[in-house]
């Protein structure tokens, strides 16, 4: 019997170990998006090891380096690497040079006041400006980052004005090796890395496709299965975001530019409403495992037969799911077909250059109150700061900067206190893993040089590659390169890791006790402030979609709008994190869960939206009065939404049903141009749905949920 005829049978061994291949090579290649972390630790490896070998080429040849010039050259190296955001060399070279001669002053300076007892209220102001600066752009984040690294540098290794000469040589070395590996031996090209992305989009749909293949077999999805494919969604979402900023934009920062950067952009964006409604609608009706696998497989003559029978299948879930997952298929084939060009005419004009990275506060004036909102957070991460100074040096006078880097970094990239406390557990728990892993892998390879060097490097190399996706594993394997450095030093001791690890926690605990008691920032604020800004997203793009309808504002970019949305989405998602960590009751988890899955079904929806508006070049005033009726009946669930922001994440869910002002509850649309109106009639129906607090059955969790 034939696969189509329901009854697969057992394919070869060859085939068996094709497969398996495909499968890890589906999961190697989605999990690093256009493999942006592999090269950013591939650079920032590269870059510290033509550094260090320039300068111990120096040493050997012209003049012996003062320690603190190997010093400023790694942190240079490191953050010049990381933390550089531009996107032309140009700009590149500018924030690298500004990072430079601040390195240079500061490290210089903290070396003369070293041993004045002013020298840690200088730090202290040093740490208040760099935290300060940070609001006036990603250049001024790097360039503050690289002043604290560099002032407990200068403070403990004590370099003198005569060594300022040998320590300007290392920051030019430093920089300049990294600008070279940046833009010349490992550059970003936006062609090439769309298309990695592409692949990338392609894996993760396979993987999709598997977990759909099992479920099959399985006979039902179950909620491990639900969950693992609403994971791949998400990662989905994240990793068309990142192809899409390599399109070059049209004016005014619109998303899909014009001519072949529009049919990029909308080819993805296709690709995703399509594995979307795919997903939905197999959590209402499995879809045959033979078809599944000859669309994994890109079996052309299955799916053609497959698609001649559907076209005399009843009107079902069962025809209707098969449907979508051929669409979704002829979507990733129209994206293939899109990129068969090379080059694409849509990267071959230049990018203009970029303004630099000075521009204005990002921060809002505040409104009132004796301390401007401005000076919030540098006061926070002074305050840390100096309490970890203290209680680190009653611990040990010489290791106390790993109490102050603790309580400095905690603070990076929170936005609530919660958020704080987690990174600092985070921290801590990496710091205690590394230290039990670095005893046991410095013990091994004691006077063992070149396995210790080896080490180091591929440790650093796993922090950096770690450093985007999980904060507890870069400091694990951070710790353990340390406790490898200093057994090439000569200094290990398991009692030195042991101090570096109460350091960490004296370091943290500040951090945390200064997030929850000066200034503190509520979770519930930031997500209030979150959901008021994506519901504010989602008012603007249902009135230019509105308007639209009406043959009025032709020239608005819905598609950049409802990118837009999704990227707030994905902002709120992240807020109301902490609102489900572990000091919250288990039940706060589901209901906050629930609730930003119907969120995710107003994202997705948004986007039928802009897609449905976008692809009508007239007006259609058949449909003009319902459309208005419906934008209008969303206007208002948003109206309401925005009153109950504070609690609308902790309110208690209602149980039963809800009546939704006009139910979006029936058979799948799976025609190609979905009207406007059934996106908006769902769009209404899931703020109801939300406000009123109702439980998502297992049952009626259908393909309008998103």
């Amino acid at each position: 019997m034939s696969e189509l005829d329901g009854t697969p049978t057992a394919p070869p061994a060859s085939d068996r170990r094709r497969r398996l291949l495909a499968r890890v090579r589906d999961r190697v290649a989605a999990s690093d998006p256009a493999f942006s972390r592999l090269r950013l630790a591939s650079r920032a490896i590269l870059s510290m090891m033509i550094t260090g070998a320039v300068l111990a080429a120096v040493t050997a040849a012209l003049v012996p380096l003062p320690f603190a010039a190997y010093g400023i050259a790694m942190i240079l190296t490191f953050l010049g690497t990381l933390a550089v955001r531009e996107r032309s060399p140009a700009a590149q070279a500018r924030s690298r040079a500004a990072a430079g001669v601040t390195a240079v002053g500061v490290i210089l300076g903290a070396g003369a006041l070293s041993p004045t007892p002013v020298a840690e209220l200088v730090f202290l102001a040093v740490i208040f400006a760099a935290v300060y600066i940070r609001r006036f752009g990603p250049r001024w984040f790097m360039v503050g980052m690289v002043a604290f690294m560099a002032y407990f540098i200068g403070d403990y290794l004590h370099p003198t004005l005569a060594d300022g000469g040998g320590v300007a040589l290392a920051a030019t070395v430093a920089l300049v090796v990294t600008q070279i590996v940046c833009t010349v031996v490992l550059p970003g090209d936006p062609e090439q890395d769309f298309r990695r992305a592409a692949v990338t989009i392609d894996r993760r749909m396979n993987l999709i496709l598997r977990e759909l293949r099992d479920a099959a077999r399985d006979d039902a999805p179950t909620d491990a299965r639900r969950r693992e494919l609403q994971r791949h969604l998400a990662r989905l979402r994240d990793i068309v975001l990142m192809a899409e900023g390599f399109i070059p934009q049209g004016r005014g920062g619109a998303l899909a530019g014009s001519g072949p950067a529009s049919d990029l952009a909308l080819a993805v964006f296709d690709l995703q409403l399509a594995v979307e409604r795919l997903v939905a609608a197999s959590f209402r009706a499995l879809p045959p495992v033979s078809l599944v696998r000859a669309v994994l497989y890109a079996d052309e003559p299955a799916i053609r037969r497959a698609v001649s029978a559907l076209r005399d299948a009843p009107e079902d879930n069962e025809t209707a799911v098969q449907q979508v997952l051929v669409r979704a298929h002829r979507a990733r084939e129209r994206l293939a077909a899109t990129l068969e060009q090379r080059p694409h005419p849509a990267f071959t004009t230049p990018l203009p250059e970029e303004a630099d990275s000075t521009g204005g506060s990002t921060d809002a004036p505040p409104a009132g109150g004796l301390v401007p909102a401005s000076l919030h957070v540098p006061i926070q991460v002074t305050v840390a700061s100096g309490l970890a100074i203290y209680g680190g040096l009653l611990l040990s006078s010489s290791r106390w900067y790993w109490a102050a880097i603790a309580a400095f970094i905690v603070f990076n990239n929170t936005q609530s206190r919660a958020d704080t406390a987690m990174r600092a557990f985070s921290r801590s728990a990496g710091t205690f893993g590394g230290i039990i892993a670095g005893t046991v892998v410095a013990t091994l390879v004691h006077g063992n040089v070149a396995a210790s060097i080896g080490g180091i490097l591929v440790l650093f190399f796993l922090a950096f590659y770690f450093l985007q996706t999980s904060y507890g594993l870069m400091i694990f394997f951070i710790t353990i390169a340390i406790a490898l450095l200093y057994g090439l030093m000569g200094m290990f001791s398991p009692h030195l890791l042991v101090v570096r690890l109460e350091e960490t926690v004296i370091g943290a605990a500040s951090g945390v006790f200064a997030a929850f008691l000066i200034f503190p920032r509520r979770a519930r604020t930031q997500v209030a402030s979150a959901l008021d800004a994506y519901l504010n997203a989602l008012d603007e793009l249902v009135g230019v979609a509105r308007e639209r309808a009406h043959g009025r504002q032709r020239e608005a970019d819905l598609l950049a709008l409802s990118r837009t949305l999704d990227r707030l989405y994905a902002d709120l998602a992240g807020a109301a994190r902490p609102l489900s960590g572990p000091w919250t009751v288990v039940r706060r988890f589901g209901e906050v869960r629930e609730k930003l899955l119907l969120l995710a079904g107003c994202t997705h929806w948004a986007r039928a939206l802009a897609r449905g508006v976008s692809r009508s070049d007239a007006a259609d005033p058949e449909n003009g009065a319902r459309i208005d009726r419906l934008a209008g009946e969303v206007a208002r669930q948003i109206e309401r939404t925005r009153r109950t922001e504070q609690q609308f994440f902790l309110t208690p869910h209602a149980r039963g049903h809800v009546e939704l002002p006009e139910d979006p509850r029936r058979r799948l649309a799976v025609q190609e141009d979905e009207h406007p109106s059934v996106a908006l009639a769902v769009i209404s129906g899931l703020l109801a749905r939300a406000l009123a607090g109702a439980w998502l059955e297992e049952g009626d969790r259908n393909v309008e949920d998103g």
